[in-house]
């Protein structure tokens, strides 16, 4: 006789449901970086396209800042060129500070001159994000963002052509240190001075225009902001900065995050550079800026 069931007994199975992966949050401190208050970019519509289209120059504290950093640029960078005429004078022997060997002395300029070329090129990418070039004309606007690179080749490479195809008498050895030590310090001062992220005079003006003085986040490494605290990639941020789209800029920060960009209707390039605005910041998004400025202003407990 069949075995009679109960109707528990005869319901499926029912399956457990699967558990979300939750991403814990770490606690932020956010510190603010200047004092404009933030408003929504919907608002200046006309002058958004009008901005992008005539792309007015920096403000005059931005173009003071960047004068004072061009400056500071070129005086690296003629120290770095003395360096490496130092280092060529101990090469050939002119020079000796006979409290250490000839080759401590060659490899120690190469460093200096390598330190100096990267503090100038940092110097040169920073005032070019405060006060930015035309990008109408390419290879200007290249050679002008890429200047360390530039300065970076006339400190190694004329060396490295004495040493390699000059001088035929040389010790080997010295040589082949020099050669070496000369090829991995342009190799380097190539990649750190190059501008990866370089801005625009338009560029700069198109997300000034667009998000005009709405807060925007960023933290300390990277060259990305972004338009909400609660964006998934600051999970992990435990400290963030808070200013306008300007200061972001200045400070390195030269993409706006894609997925902020996504979230709220803002159209951007490949390299996160503010195209157009599809729609404007939703009232909640604006709110939780202003939540965000009242926490920053509020004196501590």
């Amino acid at each position: 006789m069949a075995e009679k069931k109960t109707p528990e007994q005869d319901a499926p199975e029912k399956k457990a449901a699967p558990k979300k992966t939750t991403v814990s949050k770490t606690p932020k401190t956010i510190t603010k970086v200047d004092s404009a208050a933030p408003s929504s970019p919907a608002a200046k519509p006309a002058a958004k396209s009008a901005a992008a289209k005539n792309a007015p120059a920096a403000s005059e504290a931005d173009k003071s800042s960047a004068k004072t950093k061009r400056i500071l640029a070129i005086v690296f960078w003629v120290l770095a060129i003395a360096c490496e005429v130092l280092a060529l004078l101990v090469f050939i022997g002119k020079i000796d500070l006979r409290f250490t060997s000839q080759m401590v002395q060659l490899i120690a300029f190469l460093v200096i001159d390598f330190i100096f070329v990267v503090i100038g090129a940092q110097f040169w990418k920073r005032a070019n994000h405060l006060d930015p070039v035309s990008e109408q004309n390419k290879v200007k606007f290249w050679l002008w963002n890429n200047m360390g690179v530039i300065v970076c080749c006339f400190a190694f490479i004329p060396f490295l052509i004495y040493v390699l195809f000059v001088d035929k008498e040389a010790d080997p050895k010295m040589k082949k240190v020099a050669s070496i030590v000369a090829a991995v310090a342009l190799v380097l001062g190539i990649g750190l001075s190059y501008d990866w992220n370089p801005v625009s005079q338009e560029g700069k003006a198109q997300a000034e225009a667009t998000l005009g003085d709405t807060s925007v986040y960023w933290t300390q490494f990277g060259s990305v902001y972004h338009l909400d605290t609660e964006c998934q990639h600051l999970n992990r941020s435990s400290e963030l900065f808070v200013g306008t789209v300007s200061s972001a800029i200045g400070a390195g920060k030269t993409r706006l995050c894609k997925t902020c960009a996504k979230n709220f209707g803002i159209e951007i390039d490949e390299n996160g550079a503010i195209t157009s605005i599809a729609a404007a910041l939703t009232p909640a998004a604006e709110e939780a800026s202003e939540a965000v400025e009242e926490a920053v202003e509020a004196p501590a407990a």
